[in-house]
C-alpha cells in the first residue's frame, strides 16, 4: 500500500462561489469579492486586519518590506526552517542570522537570539513547522523587550493555539500560505494578519504597486479574486478539517506499540493543527527506519524533501552557524501523513508498519 501525502480539499460551497466570482466579470486582486475574503479572514483569526497576497513567500517578503527590513539588516530566525521563509530575506539584500532552538521544539531559543543581537538586527522570525505550536507567548515577550518586531511565518499553522489562542495573537505580523497542500487552500496564494494600523496600510500600499501614488514604492503581491472565492469557501471548513487530522493522529499516536517511537512534544497548553503528525525516533538509526518506512509506502517530509538544517545546504553554506540544539533535533524526527482523506485502513496500514520496524 502506498499512502498519499496529497491532500487537496474540494468543498460542496467551491462551485457556488467560484460562479459568484465569474459572474461579477472582476477576476483582479481589487475585486470586492477579496475585500470580502480578507475580512473573514481577519474574523476569523480574531484579528483586526487581513491582507490577501499572491503567496506565501510574497506574504513574508512584504512583512520584511513593511517591518524595514533593508540592506545590510540583520533577520535573526532559525535554520530548522524551510528555504521560502528565508529567501524573502536575502532577496531584500539583509542577512539570515541563525539561531537555535529550544531542547525539544522548534522555537528559538532566547538564550541564543540575546547573543545574536546586533545594531543591524532589524526583526526577528518564528517558524513553526508542521502546525507544531511554539512558545510565541514568551518569544513575543522578550522581542518587545528588545524593541524588535516579531513576524510570525505560520505557513503550516493555519489553526495551531498556544493558550486558546491562535498563534498569530502573538505576532506582530502573521505570514500564511495557503498552496494547495495547506489547511486553507486557494491553489496559490497568501495573506497576513496584524493588529498594528500603520503595518496594514505600508502591506496594501506595497502589494498595490505603492497606490501607484508616484510615492511609494510598491509590486504587484495581490490576490486574484477567482483563488479568493476559493478561500471564502474553504475558511467554513477549517475547523472540520482540524478535528479530522486530530482524531488521525491520536489514532496513530495511541497505538503506537514501538518503545523508540513518540510523538513529538506538545509544549504546554499548546494545540498542533496536524498539518503532519511529527513523530521522534531513539533508535541507534533513525535514518533507517524513516527511509524503510517510506520505502513501504509511508511517506516523510525528511525524504521528500531532503530535510536538514538549512546551513548544510550550498546555498546557505555561507550563514553557517552551529546550532546544536538543531543539529539533534532535525536527526530525531519523521513526519506522517494524518490528513482527512486518510481512511481506516490507511490508518492501520501506518500503524502496522511503525510497529513492525525492528
Amino acid at each position: 500500500m502506498k499512502i498519499s501525502d496529497k491532500y487537496s480539499i474540494l468543498c460542496d460551497s467551491d462551485f457556488d462561489n467560484i460562479k459568484k466570482v465569474l459572474e461579477t466579470k472582476k477576476f483582479s486582486g481589487t475585486s470586492e469579492i477579496v475585500k470580502k475574503y480578507e475580512k473573514k479572514l481577519a474574523s476569523f483569526f480574531g484579528s483586526k486586519y487581513a491582507t490577501a497576497t499572491s503567496s506565501g513567500t510574497t506574504a513574508i517578503q512584504t512583512a520584511l518590506f513593511i517591518a524595514g527590513v533593508s540592506s545590510g539588516d540583520e533577520v535573526i530566525i532559525t535554520s530548522t526552517c524551510p528555504s521560502m521563509s528565508v529567501f524573502p530575506i536575502i532577496f531584500a539584500g539583509a542577512k539570515p542570522v541563525f539561531c537555535d532552538t529550544e531542547v525539544d521544539n522548534f522555537g528559538l531559543k532566547i538564550d541564543d537570539i540575546e547573543k545574536s543581537i546586533s545594531t543591524r538586527t532589524k526583526v526577528i522570525i518564528e517558524v513553526p513547522m508542521w502546525g507544531y505550536p511554539t512558545d510565541v507567548k514568551k518569544l513575543s515577550d522578550f522581542a518587545k523587550s528588545k524593541k524588535l518586531p516579531l513576524i510570525l511565518d505560520l505557513a503550516q499553522a493555519h489553526g495551531t493555539k498556544l493558550n486558546e489562542k491562535y498563534l498569530s495573537s502573538y505576532g506582530d505580523i502573521s505570514c500564511f500560505s495557503t498552496h494547495d497542500r495547506k489547511i486553507i487552500a486557494t491553489g496559490e496564494g497568501g495573506f497576513i494578519l496584524t493588529d498594528n494600523k500603520e503595518y496594514h496600510e505600508r502591506t496594501v500600499s506595497f502589494i498595490q504597486f505603492g497606490n501607484m501614488n508616484g510615492i511609494d514604492f510598491g509590486l504587484n503581491y495581490k490576490l486574484g479574486a477567482l483563488q479568493a472565492g476559493l478561500g471564502m469557501s474553504r475558511i467554513d471548513y477549517v475547523k472540520e478539517q482540524l478535528e479530522k487530522r486530530n482524531k488521525n493522529a491520536k489514532y496513530i499516536v495511541n497505538n503506537i506499540k514501538n518503545n523508540f517511537v513518540e510523538e513529538f512534544k506538545i509544549i504546554d497548553r499548546g494545540n498542533p493543527n496536524y498539518y503532519s503528525l511529527l513523530l521522534m525516533l531513539t533508535s541507534s538509526n533513525n535514518l533507517r527506519i524513516i527511509k524503510l518506512l517510506d520505502e513501504r509506502g509511508v511517506p516523510s517530509d525528511v525524504v521528500r524533501y531532503n530535510y536538514k538544517l538549512l546551513y548544510e545546504y550550498p546555498i546557505f553554506k555561507r550563514f553557517k552557524k552551529i546550532c546544536v540544539n538543531s543539529e539533534k533535533l532535525v536527526k530525531n524526527i519523521t513526519t506522517i501523513p494524518v490528513h482527512p482523506a486518510l481512511s481506516g485502513e490507511e490508518l492501520e496500514y501506518i500503524v502496522d508498519q511503525i510497529n513492525n520496524i525492528k
